[in-house]
């Protein structure tokens, strides 16, 4: 932190009345925050970040002021993966760029911060040259940049809106077919707004899903043993030729689907992310947004969010005739099926890199668990 950053602080423990009053004190005027009583949002909600609901007392009431906000920060724990994906950064960039004016609704910011890195607007360039290392050295690159990643020390906050009294979707619980249906209706509202456009380059932090790769397919390489061991029914059942096809082909899958038309992904679309307000789609957690091909949000959805009594093609029909009601009409259904069962292996690909992650002991193992189950459901029902 520089002496022209604010303070940032880096445990709940800091989100001091004192600390909130500085950095929210143009939109309480002449009011003041005098207490703060903190609840940490339950396990499964943030696997790399800390989410927590303060809720405020002011010294005097005021029907203008949030009752409740939601603070987010780096998950101790889990703070070298945050860094090594730059997931930190780049929901703190999204939320002060782009993320108030999106066709879509999500969480309203109120303030972000965070320690600057110049080398961070090099990033792009630093990964691509990664990306070029032969793959016999892309395992010792990984490690490399994990290493780093370990050892920095930046700190990030988010305060935003509380959008608790919205209808939360459920991943345990799954979603009925109507509501799923709305839910690929408003990504396709989403992707269509950004759909090729330029708006999406010159952002430094949006990086394009291809651009570490290589890097991804080394994590889940190192990872198979945790994974195997974690998702043991899961592997018996079947997932076992699927890992074996994407240790083999698993970044080649990823390049043929970065050929796709590029827009605006959400990078982590499932249904814990996901609220109803208003008859529409509620988005949160943003710290996994990339630009690149649509399809990898639909797949990495349909993988947690289908059971085997849907179709994932009548899904994907019913996702490309809400993106051509918004005026994308250059993407064919057959394009979209083909990208949509590619996809499937590089979710699977990424998803499989679960020994980088504390899953802790209860909802956050549980959660990934039925997700493995559903995805190894559509791999066998779409196979590419």
């Amino acid at each position: 932190m520089t002496d022209s950053t604010p303070f940032i602080p880096e445990t709940p423990a800091e989100l001091t009345p004192a600390w909130l009053n500085d950095v929210l004190a143009e939109r309480l005027g002449d009011n003041q925050v005098t207490a703060v009583a903190q609840t940490v949002l339950g396990e499964g909600e943030g696997f790399v970040g800390d989410i927590i609901r303060l809720s405020l007392t002011y010294a005097r009431e005021s029907a203008q002021l949030p009752e409740r906000i939601v603070a987010k920060m780096p998950k101790l724990a889990n703070r070298a993966m945050g860094e090594l994906l730059g997931a930190y950064e780049r929901e703190n960039m999204f939320y002060m760029t782009l993320g108030q004016d999106l066709p879509v609704q999500s969480p309203a910011l109120y303030y972000g911060e965070f320690d600057r890195d110049a080398a961070s607007e090099k990033q792009e360039e630093i990964l691509r040259k990664a990306n070029r290392i032969p793959r016999v050295l892309q395992g010792l690159t990984t490690r490399l940049a994990w290493f780093i990643a370990a050892r920095k020390k930046r700190r990030y906050i988010l305060l935003m809106e509380d959008v608790g009294r919205a209808t939360a979707c459920d991943q345990l619980r799954g979603v009925e077919r109507a509501e799923l249906r709305q839910i690929l209706t408003d990504v396709a509202r989403l992707h269509a707004a950004y759909w090729q456009s330029p708006r999406l380059k010159g952002q430094f932090w949006l990086l394009p899903l291809d651009v570490d790769i290589e890097m991804r397919h080394q994590m889940m390489l190192r990872a198979r043993p945790a994974f195997e061991g974690l998702f043991a029914d899961t592997v018996a059942a079947g997932m076992d030729r699927y890992l074996d096809e994407v240790a083999e082909r698993g970044a080649d899958y990823s390049h043929a689907l970065c050929a796709a038309p590029v827009t605006l992904m959400h990078g982590d679309l499932h249904l814990d992310n996901l609220f109803f307000r208003d008859d529409e789609t509620l988005f949160i957690d943003w710290q996994l947004v990339r630009r690149g091909p649509a399809m990898y949000d639909i797949a990495y959805l349909l993988s947690c969010a289908v059971t085997d009594n849907l179709s994932a093609q009548d899904l994907v029909e019913h996702y490309q005739a809400a993106l051509a009601d918004c005026g994308v009409t250059d993407y064919s259904d057959s394009d979209a099926y083909r990208d949509y069962r590619l996809a499937l292996k590089v979710v699977l690909m990424i998803l499989a890199a679960v020994d980088q992650v504390d899953l802790g002991d209860g909802r956050g193992g549980g959660l990934l668990r039925v997700w493995m189950q559903r995805l190894l459901q559509r791999l066998e029902a779409d196979p590419l």
